[in-house]
């Protein structure tokens, strides 16, 4: 007895012996085993990457209120997924990379520090103090970068923002991103509401990697300082200004192009004399002349409608959402898995965008095969979405929504034009690098950011992912792909999506009974008016027998309808409560009867004792 003991604990020495020798001597400080589903806690490449290249000694400071946020839980679970992945980050920086915790207590010197720094002070703390909760980045260059408050909503970003940080303190210098666009995109403001608006969200994040540069619509040259062109929803340009973007493009320069065939982010000013103007306005953009050069194919009247990515949006005819086929939530099989800048990316929003056609397209986004086309007219005048139900027949074919062009190209402008040497005319490229999108919606906050009031502070939250794939976009036509390889990673929240699928096939099916509900309303209505115009207009308030059936007739078949719709919905939270319940089973019963199962197992496997030996 007093060997097995003696045993016992020398294993149990050497156990702990052990561990200390691998902890300290580093054996396994970057082994790790991440069982998540999506890798939440394993660094991406891209981030290595810019760890790896790492110049100039960056030492980041984390500034976390820790006293005064003890009643926010929220925060404080949050700084600890911020110091992890800071310390995860400092191990592969091959000791370039410091890591600095701090907490500027009230009064306190580093308090004052926070706030030279610029970091948001959040009044809220107990006894009134204020919280900071920010990243302050410093290289001994002198340069500075600031994150001013780590918001947790941003937890599917944070890899990206330190890397991004990181990133720009290794390389100070930024590309220059010229813009020339016919809707407004920039901050402004508003003459009619008398009120500021603010600039477009994705203008505002590019504008802290690059230097913006707004060009005229109409300019008759691109700035060679410019790094990449975005055009955006270009109407009735000059062409002297479709010469300028023809040569930037053939000489090698980087262009993005948004068109449209109906803008709904264009605004058009009401006219009180022709409240119809607002709905005739022509907001359709091309650039057919460059397009045909580059055997492109695009027709500015055709939308796309497709089933199986429409989106469900609010109308004023509807107290429910109705699906829209025009408006699209890209997903899955739309996006080209093989583009760099589609990865990691969930959904894109769309509103009634077009569609191109060619042999030197190669696909970004794309329609499904339960898809078809229809005129942009129908599209302007429509006040039901349900409607374009009626006429839609899928014509089995995918449409390419955005493609980058391959191959060669050429000039639209072969003979030059007028004040131009035609010699210096570039005519051909092997290797453009353009990219095509036949919608301007996708760029715009309605269609993927809501803002959210957060401690008194305005912030956004993404709903969709069009803003990542703008700056992947421009990330990889300005050359840094490190930072397209971690953008858009997943949160640790993740959704129910089989309840999801039976909220889905519910709504269909109510959506189904809701229908059936107004044409019988619009039937029983018809046969009133018929009965009302053959009485007298004297007797035309008093109300027959007939019409008192009919009445009844509708409010009978109202009752039931209702009462089948209110079935529907019992269905739905039934289904749902019985997915509950059978997790809740899993969970609690099942897990500790598979383990009492095979704890039972293991005792009548081992060999009984008799005698105080072993049997054989």
């Amino acid at each position: 007895m007093k060997s097995n003991t003696t045993k016992i604990l020398f294993l149990i020495g050497i156990f702990f012996l052990g561990s200390v020798i691998i902890s300290q001597s580093g054996l396994f400080s970057r082994t790790r085993l991440d069982l998540t589903e999506n890798k939440l806690f394993t660094l991406n490449d891209g981030t290595k990457n810019i760890l790896k290249n790492i110049d100039e000694n960056i030492h980041i400071k984390l500034y976390f209120s820790d006293e005064a946020t003890h009643h926010i839980p929220i925060l404080r679970t949050y700084k600890n997924t911020v110091l992890d992945l800071l310390n995860e980050m400092k191990r592969y920086s091959d000791s370039k990379l410091e890591v600095s915790f701090i907490d500027p207590k009230i009064f306190s010197p580093q308090e004052d520090e926070a706030a030279q720094f610029g970091l948001q002070a959040l009044p809220v703390g107990d006894g009134g103090e204020n919280i900071f909760f920010g990243l302050v980045g410093q290289n001994t260059l002198d340069g500075l970068e600031v994150i001013p408050f780590m918001q947790p909503d941003r937890e599917s970003f944070l890899e990206y923002d330190i890397a991004q940080l990181i990133n720009s303190l290794n390389s100070p210098e930024k590309n220059t991103i010229g813009i020339m666009s016919s809707i407004e995109i920039k901050a402004r403001f508003d003459q009619v509401k008398g009120e500021s608006v603010p600039a477009q969200v994705f203008l505002t994040q590019l504008s802290k990697d690059y230097l913006i540069k707004h060009l005229d619509i109409n300019s008759e040259s691109i700035d060679k300082d410019i790094d990449v062109l975005m055009l955006i929803h270009p109407k009735e340009l000059s062409e002297k200004t479709q010469f300028a973007i023809d040569q930037f493009a053939l000489k090698g320069g980087r262009l993005l192009v948004f068109v449209d065939p109906l803008a709904q982010s264009e605004v058009v000013i009401a006219d009180p004399q022709n409240p119809m103007a607002a709905y005739q306005a022509d907001k359709t953009s091309d650039l057919s002349a460059l397009f045909a050069a580059w055997n492109v194919t695009y027709n500015p009247k055709q939308v796309v409608l497709d089933d199986k990515y429409a989106l469900n949006i609010q109308t004023q005819q509807s107290s429910r959402p109705t699906r829209h086929l025009g408006y699209l939530a890209l997903k899955g099989e739309a996006f080209n898995k093989k583009d760099i800048i589609t990865r990691e990316l969930d959904t894109i929003n769309l509103a009634t965008a077009g569609f191109f056609e060619s042999d030197n397209l190669q696909s970004i986004l794309s329609s499904s095969k339960e898809s078809s086309t229809v005129l942009t007219d129908t599209i302007k005048f429509l006040f039901d979405p349900s409607t374009l139900y009626k006429t839609f027949k899928s014509d089995e074919k995918s449409k390419t929504i955005a493609g980058r062009l391959t191959g060669s190209i050429k000039t639209a402008f072969p003979e030059g034009i007028d004040g131009v040497d035609k010699s210096s005319v570039v005519t051909e490229n092997n290797d453009p690098k353009i990219v095509l999108f036949a919608d301007v919606d996708v760029l715009f906050d309605q269609m993927w950011v809501r803002s959210q009031n957060f401690f008194g502070r305005k912030v956004f939250s993404a709903f969709a992912d069009n803003g990542n794939m703008i700056t992947n976009l421009l990330d990889n036509m300005a050359g840094s792909v490190d930072l397209i390889n971690i953008r858009g990673r997943k949160n640790s929240a993740r959704p129910f999506t089989k309840v999801i699928e039976i909220q889905k096939a519910s709504d269909k099916k109510f959506r189904e009974q809701e229908n059936v509900l107004k044409q019988r309303l619009r039937e029983t209505e018809g046969k009133l008016n018929e009965i009302q115009k053959q009485k007298g207009q004297q007797n035309r308030m008093i109300m027959s027998q007939e019409q008192e059936q009919e009445l009844q007739k509708f409010q009978t078949e109202k009752l039931e309808v209702r009462k089948k719709l209110r079935e529907v919905r019992r269905n739905l939270d039934k289904d749902i409560k019985n997915l509950g319940s059978n997790l809740k089973m899993i969970n609690i019963g099942m897990i500790p009867l598979l383990i009492s199962i095979f704890g039972v197992f293991v005792l009548r496997l081992r060999p009984k004792k008799k005698g105080g030996k072993y049997a054989k």
